[in-house]
Order: C-alpha cells, then structure tokens, then sequence
C-alpha cells in the first residue's frame, strides 16, 4: 500500500503555490498517492488563471527579492508545467478535489470543475486524509 499525502491548499500566493506543487511532485516522484484539495483562493486560480502569475507575498524583502531572481532566472520551474507533470507521472496516485463551500461561494461553472477528481466538504476530505500525512499550504 503506497504512503499517502493529503494537501489542503487555500493559499494563492506564489510561494504557496509554489509548495504545494513542490510536494505533489515529490509524492509523484516517490510513488505516493497525492490528495490535494482546493479552496477559496487556490481553487479561483487553478480555475481562472495560470499559478505561475500569482503574486509573490513574501514580507522579508530579501528574501522575496532572492525569491523573484530566481523565479525570473528559471531556477525555480514553471508551476503550472510540474504540476501537470507530476499528474502525468502519478497518473492515478494524484486526485484534486474542490471544496463545495468554496465552489458555491465563488460560482464556479461546471466546465471549470473538470480536471477534479471529485467535489467534497472538509469531512470528506479528512475521511480521505485520515491515514495520511497532512499538510496545509
């Protein structure tokens, strides 16, 4: 039975993004399954935009300034390009769901609901994180 990671994302700043991709691509790469379930924020942009535009929020202005150079250099890969390569590599292993809350609350189409695996409230989703490794981003 393979580890499983579940990921509760709400953050849309770069940099949460940016871990929240970093972990489903490191679950994919070590054969783990992969839960990632989207609210508020992140939901709007997977939806909507592309992740690589979002705002980098970092408060430390050293490091947000190191953190920019190397998003600019490409030392940090494109986040919408791993994202779905590390779908592509864990194939079944990586399941995304979108919070119900959330997708009422935002007006979600059903067109743009298309690429989750399923539409759960957070009791589900702890059902699902329950023998897993949780990790909020």
């Amino acid at each position: 039975m393979p580890k499983k990671l579940a990921i509760y994302a709400k953050g849309d700043s770069y940099e949460q993004l940016h871990t929240m991709v970093g972990l489903v691509s490191t679950a994919a790469s070590m054969d783990w399954e992969a839960h990632v379930y989207m609210t508020y924020g992140v939901l709007w942009r997977f939806c909507h935009e592309t992740m690589g535009e979002a705002e980098v929020t970092i408060k430390t202005p050293e490091v947000a300034e190191r953190y920019r150079k190397g998003i600019d250099a490409g030392r940090i890969p494109d986040l919408d390009e791993l994202f779905e390569e590390a779908r592509e590599l864990g194939a079944e292993r990586i399941k995304l769901y979108a919070c119900t809350t959330s997708v009422k609350l935002l007006h979600l189409d059903a067109d743009k609901l298309e690429p989750f695996d399923g539409l759960l409230g957070h009791a589900s989703f702890f059902q699902i994180a329950e023998n897993a490794h949780l990790i909020a981003t």
